[in-house]
């Protein structure tokens, strides 16, 4: 089984709230919802990751001291999802530069942490939403 590298963001504005993508039609897990990110390039840091994946998918600056480790999931799926495990750490960031704009056409959600719950989200994403209301809260 290949082993995949993601790295995620959980981006809380000053409002508390969390910011969710929608997975869009055409990718495995379609309509999902899922806290920002991507794939980790060769050679790439998650933190790297990170800030390159925020730009080109949501139009904002990030830089690395912005971004604080929330934790991470592990989190095999199968033959249905493409076969392959996944990695992926999870970071909290409060401060961006720009305004979140999807870039690729995926639908965005600010959510009030206590209502992400009610969002259907992949099952590598959903445990973590723990660590994330705990660091959305005031």
């Amino acid at each position: 089984m290949r082993l995949v590298l993601v790295a995620a963001v959980a981006l809380v504005d000053t409002q508390h709230r969390v910011l969710l993508a929608r997975r869009p039609e055409g990718k495995t897990m379609a309509g999902l919802w899922e806290f920002p990110g991507g794939k980790c390039e060769m050679s790439e840091t998650p933190e790297a990751c990170l800030i390159r994946e925020l730009h080109e998918e949501l139009g904002i600056d990030v830089a690395i001291s912005d971004l604080t480790p929330l934790g991470f999931a592990s989190h095999s799926y199968g033959p249905e999802a493409g076969d392959f495990h996944l990695l992926m750490p999870l970071y909290g960031c409060r401060e961006w530069r720009g305004e979140c704009r999807a870039q690729e056409g995926q639908a965005l959600a600010w959510v009030a942490p206590d209502k992400l719950h009610s969002y259907p989200m992949p099952p590598a994403d959903a445990p973590l939403i723990a660590p994330v209301i705990n660091f959305a809260s005031p």
